[in-house]
Parts: C-alpha cells; structure tokens; sequence
C-alpha cells in the first residue's frame, strides 16, 4: 500500500476506504468541487515548507483561471507549496513539497476542465530562473 500512497501524493487513501489503486479517473469523488467534473481526492493542508521538490507549469485556455479555484483544486494533493500566476496572462506555475503529488496532479487534471477552461500541465524545468518548460508530447 506504500506504492500507491507515494504514487497518488502520498495520504493514506485506504485508510479511508477509498480505492485508488484503478486511478483517480475510476474513483468516485471524494469531496464535491463545483469547478469540474473531474473525480478529486479530498482537500489537504498546504506545505508547512517552502521549499519546492517539483514544479508544474500551467496554461488555462481560453480564459484565465483564478488562484482561488486553483488553490481549491491543486492543494487537494498532498504538499502545495504555492500558486504563482503571471500577472494579466492565464498561465502560471503550481509548486509542490513532493513530486509524488505534482506527478499525480498533473495525471488526474492535465487537459481537464475547470472553471470552463481547459487546463495543460507540464513540468518546468528547476534550473535557476528559468521561464521555460519541458512540454511531453
């Protein structure tokens, strides 16, 4: 059961009954979100640390998405650190304490629907400064 704690962002969903073990995309939601369609795990504390282990880079089309249903959708996996918008665009960065919950995160929600628009999620690159990201295809 250590594999798919680490694997779905590290809570312990079999102690609460929860089959995950199919995906997320099988599993009935957990708590309501009136932003998606999409089954989530339950809400989770935000990261005590600031210190970001995994970094997701995000595109909302083909409007912007507020931090605040962002926040309400990505802290439901285990350690956010943060939301970082840029400023007047619908893109952004989603950081995380542990890149069990960015690697979960991003294949539950990445081309899911929320708040109207479609999100992509990638991994961005952890050097420096850098504004890039590595786009999988």
């Amino acid at each position: 059961s250590s594999g798919i704690n680490a694997e779905y962002g590290g809570y312990d969903n079999m102690q609460q009954g929860y089959d995950y073990s199919a995906g997320y995309q099988s599993a009935a939601p957990v708590s309501s979100c009136p932003y998606t369609d999409v089954a989530l795990p339950p809400h989770q504390p935000i990261s005590s640390t600031t210190h970001c282990r995994a970094k997701l880079f995000f595109v909302a089309a083909p409007q912007p998405i507020s931090e605040e249903v962002l926040s309400d959708i990505f802290c439901r996996f285990s350690e956010l650190v943060d939301i970082q918008i840029i400023p007047g665009t619908a893109y952004g960065y989603i950081r995380y304490a542990m890149k069990e919950s960015a690697n979960a995160a991003k294949m539950l929600l990445d081309g899911a629907t929320i708040a109207g628009s479609t999100i992509r999620l990638s991994f961005a690159e952890d050097s420096g400064d850098s504004k890039r990201a590595k786009i999988d295809h």
